[in-house]
């Protein structure tokens, strides 16, 4: 273990976003630099998420990716002639967006600043942090904090018996280990897109599904409304300073589970041809029978099943992870109050992803608010400002990665 001038904790999108961010301001962070994760490798958990629900195609346009230029994704597409998705909005493509992600790790030369290990506790000292991990600890001037520190959520009814084979939650499913659900009745509950590449997977499986939603489906091309990544609706988000009603801001704009219109399209045809069933409902009560089936009371109607899957989604709370849950000292709801710039209080601890909602709005989580994130956390750490018009773009970055 070596001593950072910055400790990343995650290696996920937002954490390489960041990464990406600083060493293009200031290229001698590169040595200066730790990165700790579990599994020790970029986007690793990203691709198990993405391979376990067989999710080909993102929400996110084109333009919204871990490198500093919007347009270098697309420019990467083009000249390596790799498909396009087509859909509106042009989302890429999982295996282009995860070709271009290896490509800019291999550009910048990431690998090396990476610690395969957790991280157990994160001690304030005078001049900065002791990080204590799985694998020893070391010193850190500052620290990113890009984990993601979510719990998941279920229905109150169903929580007891999560997590058997009869009820599973999205985060725990892997339908690449799941051949044949041939004569199977398979409840998915939820109303965003997560639920519906369920559907399509135990679908794929010749299973009868049954989707259960709280509400009507709610169509919408990406999960907030794009004036949420513009001055439409930020402006009067930023004047509003009060944290509490930042936060109900945020719930408000997200407002449950949507999916874009392509899926809603999918879904319907299924449905016309009597392989999905949608029930709108609020699920009352759930138990396994003698006979080891699964009974479940929506709204007054009992649906039986073999198997029921939670596509019911996380919520993020700094208490979800030890190691920051005792830097955090204001709070809403499980969201810490940072600075304008993503500090956490006086010091150097910085917060990217859902966690740093607050500050950012609701689309903190996503790769627009990875973006936006890391170039307030590149400002404070750098004083380098990459939204200033004199940065040129180089023509050679991102354009050496494997083609195909």
């Amino acid at each position: 273990m070596r001593d950072a001038e910055v400790c990343v904790v995650g290696a996920g999108p937002h954490a390489l976003t960041v990464v990406s961010h600083l060493l293009t301001a200031r290229p001698s962070l590169k040595d200066g630099i730790v990165v700790v994760d579990p599994s020790g490798q970029w986007l690793s958990t990203w691709r198990e998420q993405f391979g376990r629900l067989e999710i080909g195609v993102l929400r996110s346009p084109m333009v919204h990716h871990p490198d500093v230029w919007p347009g270098s994704l697309a420019r990467f597409t083009s000249d390596h002639a790799l498909k396009r998705s087509h859909l509106p909005y042009d989302p890429p493509l999982t295996s282009v967006f995860d070709s271009f992600c290896s490509a800019l790790v291999d550009q910048l030369q990431l690998d090396s600043m990476l610690c395969a290990a957790s991280v157990g506790e994160i001690q304030t000292e005078r001049h900065g942090y002791r990080v204590t991990t799985s694998s020893g600890s070391f010193q850190a001037r500052q620290v990113v904090w890009a984990g993601n520190t979510a719990r998941p959520i279920a229905p109150e009814p169903l929580t007891k018996s999560l997590g058997t084979d009869s009820i599973k939650h999205s985060s725990t499913i892997d339908l690449r280990n799941i051949p044949s659900l041939d004569g199977e009745h398979i409840v998915v509950v939820g109303g965003g897109l997560s639920a519906g590449h369920l559907i399509l997977g135990a679908l794929k499986r010749s299973a009868q599904v049954t989707l259960v939603t709280r509400r009507p489906i709610v169509e919408r091309n990406f999960d907030v409304e794009p004036g949420w990544l513009g001055p439409r609706f930020l402006e009067g988000f930023e004047r509003q300073r009060n944290p509490e009603r930042r936060f109900q801001m945020v719930l408000s704009a997200r407002g449950g589970g949507s999916m874009p219109g392509w899926m809603c399209q999918r879904l319907e045809s299924e449905i016309d041809a009597g392989h999905l069933a949608h029930v709108v409902g609020s699920i009352e009560s759930g138990n396994i029978s003698g006979t080891g089936a699964l009974e479940l009371c929506v709204s007054g109607q009992l649906l039986e099943a073999d198997r029921c899957w939670l596509a019911t989604g996380t919520r993020p709370h700094f208490c979800a992870d030890a190691a920051l849950a005792h830097h955090v000292n204001r709070q809403v709801d499980g969201i810490p109050v940072l600075r304008q710039d993503l500090r956490l209080g006086r010091r150097s601890m910085y917060l990217t992803g859902r966690l740093a909602a607050i500050e950012l709005g609701p689309a903190a989580g996503n790769l627009w608010g990875a973006r936006v994130a890391a170039l307030r956390i590149t400002r404070a750490l750098t004083g380098f400002d990459l939204r200033d018009d004199a940065l040129e773009e180089p023509r050679s970055r991102i354009l050496i990665g494997q083609k195909g």
